[in-house]
């Protein structure tokens, strides 16, 4: 029988990643049920529902990525404040983490300029990485808080999550980049899992020109993106 050899392209290693990242969510789902026959709790129906969300949001957040790329979508850029970029981030991702015990922080100023993009998509991509760091949290004995913190550099304004979590480096997510769809923990210096919500919100941010990179912000490390203030946008 003749042998055939397929090279997965970006988006089919990405779905494969997502595929294993919804593994994940699926598992914790089946068990809470098969407990809540048992032991009917209240909080039992609240996770389900908290960690389904987070699952449908992550489809989501990929079938959007699937249509930029693919030309079926076009984003529709918009000025808008970062604070409040992150603000309803947070809000997408509070139900979530509440049921891991994670305490989300806002650390953005009001004074920023505004930047220029589709808050849809911007919105998704940090939303998808919150999912990993809420979760990647819960590793850490000590109080578990991730910062959504946007502020200002020469390059434009750097927006992204961060915790305390063990500190990783720009080749660990090169690495990871190169292993995602082949491993099972892509990036394991930040997640104990596929990082599903990473490589999505690459994905994302890609198509608003800008790319996920390591950042450091107040001796906490996290994933950010560099975005342009709507005052400095040249049209091509």
């Amino acid at each position: 029988m003749q042998q055939f050899q397929h090279t997965l392209n970006d988006q089919e290693r990405l779905l494969l990643t997502v595929a294993e990242q919804l593994k994940v969510p699926f598992v914790q789902i089946a068990h809470l049920a098969e407990q809540s026959k048992l032991e009917p709790s209240s909080a039992n129906w609240q996770t389900v529902r908290a960690t389904a969300a987070a699952a449908l949001g992550l489809v989501e957040s990929y079938a959007l990525s699937l249509r930029l790329h693919g030309n079926l979508d076009q984003p529709e850029l918009v000025p808008m404040t970062v604070s409040s970029l992150l603000y309803d981030t947070a809000q997408e991702l509070s139900q979530f983490a509440k049921q891991y015990n994670v305490e989300l922080e806002l650390d953005a100023s009001a004074h920023l300029l505004p930047i220029m993009g589709d808050r849809a998509v911007l919105q998704s991509a940090l939303t998808s990485l919150g999912y990993v760091f809420v979760e990647a949290s819960t590793a850490v004995e000590k109080r578990s808080v991730v910062r959504l913190a946007a502020y200002r550099t020469r390059y434009g304004i750097v927006a992204g999550l961060y915790s305390s979590m063990p500190d990783f480096g720009a080749d660990s997510l090169r690495r990871a980049h190169q292993l995602h769809g082949r491993a099972r923990q892509p990036l394991q210096q930040l997640a104990a899992s596929p990082a599903a919500g990473v490589f999505v919100a690459d994905s994302l941010l890609q198509t608003l020109s800008a790319r996920l990179h390591v950042a450091r912000y107040h001796k906490l490390t996290g994933l950010a993106a560099t975005l342009v203030p709507s005052q400095q946008l040249q049209l091509v």
